[in-house]
């Protein structure tokens, strides 16, 4: 699904354009704990539904964590449960999606839309 309408579509992200509580509504909760979360958001200007995952990888000698998100639009909140099923590998397959990197080697955080 291409979230034509959602003005993050068409936009050159930057980490600031996807501020969770900005940006998004929570609308359901799939999982949370300290360093992974699954939730489905709204987007607040076009009500584009997303799941979204974060996960966070414990660096126990640097304290450098390395974070990784994603947003993966979605038609419908049945649509994003399917999605919260699925292993980090496999959404890491689902086009279109928006991707954030944050490795420990990185000063900032890469944010793109992965289309193809």
């Amino acid at each position: 699904m291409n979230p034509v309408k959602c003005r993050l579509w068409k936009a050159d992200l930057k980490p600031e354009d996807l501020r969770l509580k900005e940006r998004f509504e929570l609308v359901t909760t799939y999982f949370k704990d300290d360093d992974w979360w699954r939730y489905l958001l709204k987007c607040r200007e076009c009500g584009q539904l997303y799941f979204f995952e974060f996960y966070e990888e414990r660096d126990w000698e640097k304290g450098n964590d390395p974070q990784y998100s994603v947003w993966i639009p979605v038609a419908s909140g049945e649509e994003g449960k399917e999605m919260a099923h699925k292993s980090k590998a496999e959404l890491r397959t689902v086009v279109p999606r928006i991707q954030s990197d944050w490795p420990a080697d990185q000063e900032k955080k890469d944010v793109r839309w992965i289309r193809e």
